[in-house]
């Protein structure tokens, strides 16, 4: 079916083409009965209706690769490989990874560090100076008088009125120092 009507120049010299320029039925307004063919231009009243109307269109619940049911404050999206959808939580996971590339040196990645099979460290990095470098947010690194293990600490208690910094390594063993040359000042 041919979209203009009959008498219309086969070789167009008008820079606009205008709804008195078309056939009649080949302008659908209101896309309720959308034809099978490449018959008919919707309008732009009938587009902004089909996806003012659309399911989810606006909002992350109407998507059907989400589980998502509601919104709420702080959450974060993360996709979910395991059942191909998008989630939001209430916090961050994070796979374990040896090192990512370094960011841009006005901004930061932080990440799980796998230290060894047995042992890994939230890390950051970050431009320290003029250089981007790792710094690791946790598990001081330790070893064991006793055991050998470099599973590392975790954060040493200073306890200023015994006078005394107390190491809990992630071994199970305990070590108790004396600072008797800390005092206030």
């Amino acid at each position: 079916m041919p979209l203009f009507k009959k008498g219309t120049k086969a070789g167009l010299t008008s820079t606009q083409i205008v709804t008195n320029d078309l056939k009649d039925g080949v302008l659908d307004t209101d896309l309720a009965a959308v034809s099978g063919s490449d018959n008919t231009l919707a309008s732009a009243k009938a587009i902004k209706a089909y996806v003012d109307s659309a399911v989810g269109v606006s909002t992350l619940v109407g998507l059907t690769d989400t589980t998502i049911a509601s919104q709420a404050d702080n959450n974060h999206l993360q996709y979910d490989s395991s059942n191909s959808k998008w989630v939001n939580r209430a916090y961050i996971d994070f796979d374990k990874i040896a090192a990512p590339a370094a960011p841009d040196a006005e901004e930061g990645r932080l990440y799980v560090k796998q230290v060894d099979a047995s042992n890994n460290a939230l890390a950051v990095k970050i431009k320290k100076a003029t250089s981007v470098v790792e710094v690791e947010l946790t598990s001081p690194g330790a070893i064991c008088g006793e055991c050998g293990s470099e599973d590392g600490s975790r954060d040493p208690i200073f306890n200023f009125k015994t006078g005394t910094i107390i190491v809990e390594l992630y071994c199970g063993h305990t070590y108790e120092m004396d600072i008797p040359a800390w005092r206030r000042i």
